[in-house]
């Protein structure tokens, strides 16, 4: 494991940021919640730098408040269950396959974000703006989406069962293959504007 560090440390050049990002999912992997110092200086250098990788990490027991910047983060496969990050800008961030059930996400910006098969079971999602996102396969089943923003959000294949989407938008949403069962739309603006193609959902 040493030598593995030495040649991975070697090849970034000593990278502090780095380091301590190797160092971060180092201890995810090995099924250990993620160590706050490390994330909070992790991201004090990145600040300038390249946007976090916290790819495959259980995220669980860190707190992010609202001035943190995950803008263009990769936390694909991740682990954000339960957790409150409202007022984040998670905008271009890749949030594919990461689990964010029960998750709250309200006000968030989530333009052009990547939520391919995400699950968003259960969570909180409102008067957030989700311009241009992908959420295509995601899970979205009894969640509250209230008065947030889909335009031209891709939703191919999504599963929207229980979900409450009263008073949002949807100018151009692409919602071909998606799953309503028991969706509130009540309220939905421009909802007469979707795209519903008939396209087989594997």
């Amino acid at each position: 494991m040493r030598k593995y560090l030495s040649v991975i440390a070697s090849e970034a050049k000593q990278s502090t940021s780095c380091l301590l990002l190797l160092f971060l999912l180092c201890f995810s992997h090995t099924s250990h919640a993620a160590n706050q110092a490390d994330l909070e200086k992790l991201l004090m250098i990145n600040k300038q730098s390249k946007p976090l990788d916290l790819s495959n990490a259980d995220l669980r027991h860190l707190q992010f408040d609202s001035k943190i910047n995950l803008q263009k983060a990769n936390l694909s496969h991740s682990n954000l269950s339960g957790m409150d990050l409202s007022k984040i800008n998670l905008e271009e961030a890749n949030l594919s396959y990461a689990n964010l059930s029960h998750t709250k996400l309200n006000q968030v910006n989530l333009t052009h974000a990547n939520l391919r098969h995400a699950n968003l079971y259960n969570s909180e999602i409102q008067k957030s703006d989700l311009s241009n996102a992908d959420l295509s396969y995601a899970d979205l089943a009894e969640a509250n989406l209230q008065s947030s923003i889909f335009s031209k959000t891709i939703l191919k294949c999504t599963r929207l069962n229980g979900a409450d989407l009263r008073n949002s938008h949807f100018t151009e949403a692409d919602l071909s293959g998606a799953s309503l069962i028991n969706t509130i739309t009540d309220n939905s603006i421009d909802y007469d504007t979707v795209i519903d193609s008939n396209i087989v959902c594997e």
